[in-house]
C-alpha cells in the first residue's frame, strides 16, 4: 500500500514522517509546523508515479479526479500539469513562480531548494496562444531584473510541450 496524503481545499497534507523527509529532500512542498503541504500540481505528478495515494474523505482520488479538481481552481491546470511532469522527469527542481509572474521558477539540475537560486522563469501557454511584443518585453524585462532566464513551454493539442527561451539582444 501507497503512502497517503490528504486533500484539504487547494492542498495536499503529507503527515507521514518518512514520506515528508523524502519529498522534502526531492524538493517537494512547502514545510508548515509538523506537516508538509503539496500544492495539487505536486500531488498530482506523485500520484502520476505512482509515489502516494491522495485521500479525500474515506476514498482514494484517481488521477482524474485530481485533474478536474484542479482545473476547476485554474483553467489552464493538466498544462501546467504537463510542463511541470516535464520538467521534473527531466530531473530539473520546479517550483511555483507566483511572486515573479510566471507559472514555474526552474532550479538546473542538482541544486536544492535553499542551496541556490532558479535560473528560468517559465510560463505555460497553449498552442495557440498569441501575446503583445509590449507583454512579451514585460516579461523578458522581469525575468532580467531577477537574474534568469524566461522560457515559454507551449503546450500542442496533444499535450506535447516545446519550449522557447525568449531574451533580449544587446547590439
Amino acid at each position: 500500500m501507497r503512502p497517503q496524503a490528504i486533500l484539504s481545499g487547494t492542498k495536499v497534507l503529507v503527515g507521514n514522517n518518512t514520506l515528508k523527509s523524502q519529498l522534502i529532500e526531492r524538493g517537494f512542498g512547502e514545510k508548515v509546523e509538523n506537516r508538509l503541504e503539496l500544492s495539487l500540481i505536486e500531488a498530482l505528478f506523485l500520484v502520476d508515479e505512482g509515489k502516494v495515494d491522495v485521500i479525500e474523505g474515506n476514498r482514494r482520488l484517481s488521477f482524474e479526479e485530481l485533474v478536474k479538481k484542479g482545473t476547476a481552481i485554474e483553467p489552464e491546470f493538466y498544462n501546467k500539469y504537463k510542463v511541470y511532469a516535464d520538467l521534473r522527469k527531466r530531473g530539473l527542481l520546479v517550483r511555483t513562480g507566483f511572486k515573479f509572474g510566471s507559472d514555474f521558477r526552474v532550479y538546473e539540475r542538482g541544486v536544492s531548494v535553499g542551496e541556490g537560486h532558479s535560473k528560468y522563469l517559465v510560463h505555460v501557454v497553449p498552442e495557440e496562444y498569441s501575446c503583445s511584443l509590449p507583454e512579451l518585453a514585460r516579461a523578458i524585462r522581469l525575468a532580467g531584473n531577477v537574474n534568469k532566464e524566461m522560457i515559454y513551454a507551449v503546450v500542442d493539442e496533444e499535450g506535447d510541450v516545446t519550449y522557447y527561451k525568449i531574451g533580449r539582444v544587446k547590439l
